[in-house]
């Protein structure tokens, strides 16, 4: 499996995009990827496969003579995406609201949606540009060019005020920065993301936590630097999203870029 991140070039995609990944499987072997719950979003287009669910936290990549898309949001459990047949996948993730602010459409309710894009016959001109060109580079000032060129305006303000997120803590800061109250909060949560403020923030520490981990950062350290009560709660968040102690995680699972975080069987 090769991998390629790349990251937004417009300043006004950066607020909304955190990075485009490439990936291409050449060969006929099996693999599994293992992907752990994050706060964004992933809009991924595959030419040569489409994604089939087998379970809740399963799916497999089957052979397809069609271009598909499908959409994850914030799930609570990792995911294992199988697959054997060559193929090519683009991965452009969002921030939370991020989707929203360029196609104006309430999409990240969604924990996985399969064929997105046929959905609006308006997003189809991505195929094109994704497979059409072998440059990675043409192919991200396309991309970005047919983003800012359906950006909606009156949707820009709730993603840009979300962006602030990314600076909280705790629940009390959450409702600081949206400047709500605590139940205005988590109806705004649960309503635009399915997923309460205070899983919200867990995965989002517990995302922090392994590039820590994986720096060699000792656990009471990590647990002191994230706020959470002692190590042994820090143990016990972290288990609860990932299924593995940290040690576990730190064994069996590797960083690209320094952004990618998975377990690459």
């Amino acid at each position: 499996m090769k991998t390629k991140i790349v990251y937004p070039k417009n300043p006004l995609l950066k607020k909304f995009i955190q990075y485009f990944l490439f990936l291409t499987k050449g060969d006929n072997e099996m693999i599994s990827q293992l992907c752990y719950p994050n706060t964004n979003h992933c809009l991924s287009l595959i030419k040569g496969g489409e994604m089939i669910a087998l379970n809740a936290n399963e799916y497999r990549i089957l052979p397809s003579t069609k271009n598909s898309s499908y959409l994850t949001g914030i799930y609570k459990q990792p995911i294992k995406i199988i697959a054997k047949q060559p193929y090519q996948e683009l991965c452009i993730n969002f921030n939370p609201l991020g989707l929203e602010a360029i196609f104006g459409e309430q999409l990240s309710q969604n924990i996985f949606k399969n064929n997105i894009l046929s959905e609006n016959k308006n997003w189809n001109p991505l195929f094109e540009i994704v497979f059409s060109n072998d440059s990675l580079e043409l192919i991200q000032n396309e991309i970005e060019s047919f983003f800012i060129s359906i950006l909606r305006d009156e949707m820009l303000s709730n993603s840009l005020l979300f962006n602030e997120t990314v600076r909280a803590n705790e629940i009390e800061d959450l409702n600081d920065l949206l400047c709500k109250s605590y139940r205005s909060t988590h109806r705004y949560f649960v309503n635009q993301l399915q997923t309460t403020p205070k899983e919200y923030l867990q995965i989002k520490k517990v995302r922090e936590a392994m590039s820590l981990i994986l720096k060699n950062v000792p656990l009471i350290e990590i647990a002191f630097l994230l706020n959470f009560t002692d190590q042994s709660h820090f143990i016990k968040t972290f288990k609860k999203y990932t299924n593995i102690t940290p040690s576990q995680f730190k064994q069996s699972s590797s960083q690209v870029d320094n952004t990618l975080i998975w377990n690459l069987e």
